[in-house]
């Protein structure tokens, strides 16, 4: 009976296998390393790429749906005469004065006054709240600020508030012109701005990149989270606590038997971890439980491994859906004629000599066929095999004809599940270790199917 095998020293079992599993995966870690935010970035690269297109895209609207501004500067000069005083201490009561000038463009006259001149269409509020005065530190200036929807209009109201406020200023100070006098010369005109001031379409568009690229992260980080789907070894062992003992091209829907050199090192590390994990013996009755359709082994290219070690392998074709060997007869007696004693073994195995290897297709659908024959058959036809093969071989599935996975998996020393990469559920993958575990039966470990390259470059001669 098959039974999880005893990996005694997993950090050897890490280093050779090449893999890239670490003891923390095995006993489950649940945090996130550099490694897999990486591979998070690597498969959902397209969540952020496009969460960055729309963040870029928002902020474009948002910006041409803004109303523009434009700001334009008029520069008043502050100077002060009186002539009881020297031109240092005139300049120095400049300085001192210049820096509460400032808040008289808060005028209600003032503002009222430039809405009259300039006819404007714009409240109160609005135009006391785009119009602005300052003093640069150290200086005897005044800057008048506008902002307005149109250059004109900024410049405008600029030009029309600068001598209103210059007005102001000799108002307030001017009250006895024989001993000083303060005046405020419009010495820099406000001109037109060639652009607007706000918004800043830059600005803006890069705000949106970064929310955009930061959104895409938080998609791809949940979405990564939440994929029920296996996605490479390491995860599958976090979320399963079962060894994957290797991953391997599929076999194509057209039975043809993938010759890529990734492929043939898939079968060999296979093998190898295999033979490491169980003190250099190789299981001689073996499982292999295909939890899809589209994880079915190439039985040809595995044989053909087994072969380099001097082992000769049979393997039976336990479910019909599919074959694990490309044969050309596929109507000719199998294992379901030979369960039901219609057939003999020698006349329903396929010996495939370039290999070497035999092969038992699971033949025409045996109505006749009852689980009982089934039961009762399996000990007899595998020890019959294993009088002839070193390694038997099962392919087959929980709901597969005419031989169910359970069945024989009684009759295993190896149980290896079959899982495809990017497609396969870990729902799938638990659903058949429930049936394993329902007849007492524990996988040995995962086979993981790798998703094939159309486009693989052929090695040369």
């Amino acid at each position: 009976m098959a039974k999880p095998l005893d990996f005694r020293d997993q950090r050897t079992w890490s280093d050779a296998s090449g893999l890239g599993m670490e003891n923390s995966a095995v006993q489950g870690a649940a945090g996130m390393d550099l490694s897999d935010f990486i591979f998070v970035l690597r498969t959902r690269i397209w969540w952020i790429v496009a969460s960055a297109i729309l963040g870029v895209v928002a902020a474009s609207l948002i910006t041409m749906s803004m109303t523009p501004v434009y700001t334009a500067k008029a520069t008043l000069f502050v100077s002060v005469k009186s002539s009881q005083d020297t031109a240092y201490a005139r300049g120095q009561f400049a300085l001192q004065r210049v820096g509460s000038y400032p808040q008289l463009i808060n005028d209600p006259k003032l503002i009222n006054q430039v809405i009259n001149d300039l006819d404007l269409e714009r409240s109160f509020q609005n135009v006391k709240a785009n119009l602005s005065a300052s003093n640069p530190a150290d200086t005897v200036l005044l800057s008048v600020t506008a902002n307005a929807p149109s250059a004109k209009e900024a410049a405008d109201i600029a030009n029309t508030a600068a001598p209103l406020l210059a007005d102001s200023i000799g108002k307030l100070e001017n009250s006895d012109p024989k001993t000083l006098t303060v005046n405020a010369v419009l010495s820099v005109p406000a001109s037109q701005p060639q652009f607007a001031s706000a918004p800043r379409k830059s600005v803006n568009l890069a705000l949106g990149l970064v929310a955009g690229v930061s959104l895409g992260l938080l998609l791809a980080l949940g979405v990564h989270k939440l994929d029920p789907r296996i996605l490479r070894a390491r995860d599958a062992e976090r979320q399963l606590r079962l060894r994957v003992l290797g991953s391997v091209v599929p076999l194509s829907k057209q039975g043809s038997r993938t010759q890529s050199a990734s492929s043939q090192i898939g079968y060999r590390q296979l093998v190898s971890n295999l033979l490491m994990a169980n003190d250099g013996r190789l299981p001689r009755r073996m499982l292999v439980l295909n939890t899809r359709t589209d994880t079915m082994i190439d039985g040809q290219q595995l044989a053909q491994t087994l072969a380099a070690l001097g082992k000769h392998a049979v393997i039976v074709q336990g479910d019909d859906l599919r074959a694990p060997v490309a044969t050309e007869d596929t109507e000719r007696d199998g294992l379901a004629q030979v369960l039901a004693g219609t057939s003999d073994l020698s006349d329903a195995l396929v010996r495939v000599k370039s290999v070497p290897m035999a092969y038992l297709p699971a033949g025409p659908k045996q109505d006749s066929l009852r689980q009982f024959d089934v039961f009762a058959g399996l000990e007899t036809l595998i020890a019959s095999l294993e009088a002839e093969f070193d390694v038997v071989i099962f392919v087959a599935s929980l709901e597969g004809q005419p031989v169910d996975a359970t069945a024989v998996a009684l009759h295993s020393d190896c149980v290896l599940l079959t899982c495809r990469e990017r497609r396969t559920t870990y729902h799938q993958i638990k659903r058949s270790m429930q049936a394993l575990n329902a007849v007492r039966v524990g996988a040995t470990g995962l086979l993981i199917m790798k998703k094939p390259r159309f486009y693989q470059r052929q090695p040369k001669g």
